[in-house]
């Protein structure tokens, strides 16, 4: 399943503009016997608020994770603060270490986090949903580093019967996810898909632009040795010069044979000026 298949990716972004995909998941969990009470039913109704006012979906890398899982300890002390920095966002997560249609949808409001997440399940037809097993809101507690650290938390399963033992990790993942993305010298590229939209009473369809997603990669843990030739094409750089003056110049086209880039904690590491 593509991205643009997604049901709740067309809804969150408005590929889908005339569905109510809220009411499609009451449906599901009615068809299933879980019973829809005022906790279940508020945090489905939440969805609503968030249509067409989230930020582009993040696919995150194998790198990034691993950045983040390094780095989770230290960033617990910004917990705080990188809420209250991202006050209002929206989004939708990605990691290559959730299971085939897992997504995080987060929000934020007041200092906490909430998060819904999602995964792909059969409804009666066997045909595969994109459903809420668990909605969580999350509130750090403090600025302590590392053990010690509290969040308030409150989570609902969506589903009944439906455990999940790695639920903590969500919320670190989105946080730590924030804190790299906000503060951190990261890698980005946008990925603009494009899928296929059938015209009503005719045997054609047209292509058209479809989810749009950034990929999150991190130089900071991230080491890379390239042994091929290639072209680096003409830019501007920032010269510093002994003085300690810097002058903007222009740096013709040039053929470059191979390069090695230090991962950016080596070169914390060794002394090294990285931030320059």
């Amino acid at each position: 399943m593509t991205y643009n298949d997604n049901q709740i990716l067309r809804y969150l972004y408005g590929l889908d503009e005339n569905r109510d995909y809220p009411q499609s998941i009451k449906r599901f969990l009615n068809s299933i016997g879980s019973i829809i009470d005022e906790d279940r039913e508020a945090a489905i109704d939440e969805l609503y608020r968030i249509k067409n006012n989230c930020k582009k979906l993040a696919v995150l890398s194998k790198s990034f994770v691993t950045a983040m899982d390094k780095s989770y300890m230290k960033f617990t002390q910004f917990h705080i603060d990188i809420l209250a920095e991202c006050d209002g966002e929206n989004g939708v997560v990605k990691s290559p270490y959730f299971i085939e249609g897992c997504f995080v949808i987060y929000s934020i409001k007041n200092g906490s986090l909430s998060l819904w997440v999602f995964q792909n399940l059969p409804n009666a037809n066997n045909n595969l949903m994109a459903i809420p097993t668990f909605y969580i809101v999350a509130s750090p507690k403090d600025r302590i580093q590392g053990a010690g650290h509290q969040l308030d938390c409150m989570i609902i399963p969506i589903i009944d019967n439906l455990y999940e033992t790695n639920l903590r990790d969500y919320i670190d993942m989105v946080l730590d996810y924030l804190c790299l993305r906000q503060w951190a010298e990261i890698e980005i590229s946008e990925i603009q898909t494009k899928q296929k939209k059938n015209v009503k009473g005719k045997k054609i369809s047209l292509i058209q632009n479809g989810i749009s997603y950034f990929v999150f990669d991190s130089k900071w843990f991230t080491e890379i040795c390239n042994n091929k030739e290639f072209i680096v094409s003409g830019h501007f750089r920032l010269q510093p010069y002994g003085d300690g003056t810097k002058k903007l110049i222009w740096i013709n086209e040039f053929k470059k044979h191979g390069y090695h880039r230090k991962a950016l904690i080596e070169k914390a590491n060794e002394g090294e000026d990285f931030l320059s």
